[in-house]
């Protein structure tokens, strides 16, 4: 009886992958993901409007709603609002003008004999509770933002491209 004769078959050949089509792939993908970035940057971000903002003013509450000298934070605006007197109020930023850091109210801080400071954590630039410098390396008083009075009602334009800019006058003593 005869052998039959097998093929005697080449070992299998791996995929190769172009290495020019594997950049271009490459590039398109990184292209795609550029365009991407860069659209999801400049498209509106379709946040929703405050129902209680009118042309970049917020509401914030009723006069009588705060303690004259106890600032309270808005989070979302990231300003501190200090009520001054019966119709005066002063809205700081909560960032401090020397290295933008956010500067948290201190009420047991104790500075010149005085409780309550604003105070930066990167710099030690001190606040008096009206915004004015005490104390540091800050170039100038706290920034803030422009406030009034309707119907009794607090509001703010809390808009940063509206931001008024502290006075460059330097440290002064304080008072209450």
């Amino acid at each position: 009886m005869g052998t039959i004769p097998v093929a005697n078959p080449s070992p299998p050949s791996r995929l190769r992958f172009p290495q020019r089509g594997l950049r271009v792939g490459l590039l398109l993908f990184a292209l795609v993901i550029l365009t991407t970035v860069a659209i999801a940057f400049a498209w509106p971000s379709g946040s929703k409007v405050d129902q209680r903002s009118h042309g970049g003013w917020v509401a914030v509450g009723r006069t009588e709603d705060f303690e004259v000298f106890k600032p309270v934070r808005n989070v979302e605006h990231r300003f501190w609002l200090v009520k001054l007197g019966d119709e005066q109020f002063v809205a700081l930023l909560s960032r401090s003008p020397h290295r933008g850091c956010a500067v948290p109210w201190r009420p047991e801080f104790e500075f010149q004999g005085k409780k309550g400071w604003f105070r930066d954590p990167c710099s030690g630039s001190t606040w008096d509770v009206t915004g004015h410098l005490a104390f540091g390396p800050s170039p100038r008083d706290m920034d803030r933002f422009s406030v009034r009075i309707v119907d009794g009602r607090v509001e703010v334009m809390a808009d940063p491209e509206h931001v008024i800019l502290g006075s460059h006058g330097g440290p002064v003593a304080t008072s209450r």
